[in-house]
């Protein structure tokens, strides 16, 4: 039987990859390993923007140099993180998106996207059960209107219980 081998996963980058800086990107043979790898090499990244800031808040005419080395490791760790795109596939909701480019924070629309969905769901199952409340009233009424119907009313009624669940079901 012949081995079976893991995906490797490797870079799919459309842009030019950075100079070398002696140690090279991590090449990753389980997706679950890049998955993992992913926030280290996000906060990597943030990491050298943050030290890019500082370096350029910090000026003196032999600076340049600095500046040039923070910005090839931030070229660096960004390339890292777009190695891994062709091999993790999260779906992420277009709306998220869009809220972190104008600069606002998802979590704040997730949250009320929920509350409405929690508040509609409750709507929902409040009209059900009163629909369910005014069949079993109604069913009764023309039972005791029609009392040479009962049976087949109350058959009816037993029918379309099995069918209809009056509990949530989670």
């Amino acid at each position: 039987m012949a081995s079976q081998q893991e995906p490797r996963v490797i870079p799919t980058s459309a842009s030019p990859s950075p100079p070398p800086t002696g140690e090279p990107a991590e090449v990753f043979t389980d997706v679950h390993k890049a998955r993992a790898h992913l926030p280290v090499d996000e906060i990597a990244a943030v990491d050298a923007l943050y030290d890019l800031s500082a370096r350029a808040a910090d000026v003196r005419p032999s600076g340049g140099a600095h500046i040039g080395e923070s910005i090839n490791t931030i070229v660096k760790r960004l390339a890292d993180i777009d190695a891994m795109r062709g091999h993790i596939h999260t779906l992420v909701p277009k709306d998220a998106v869009d809220l972190v480019d104008i600069g606002r924070n998802p979590d704040s629309h997730m949250r009320s996207f929920i509350s409405r969905l929690v508040s509609e769901n409750q709507y929902s199952r409040g009209q059900h059960t009163s629909i369910l409340a005014f069949r079993n009233a109604l069913g009764d009424a023309l039972s005791d209107a029609f009392p040479a119907l009962a049976p087949s009313i109350a058959e009816e009624m037993q029918e379309t219980e099995e069918g209809t669940s009056t509990t949530p079901q989670v």
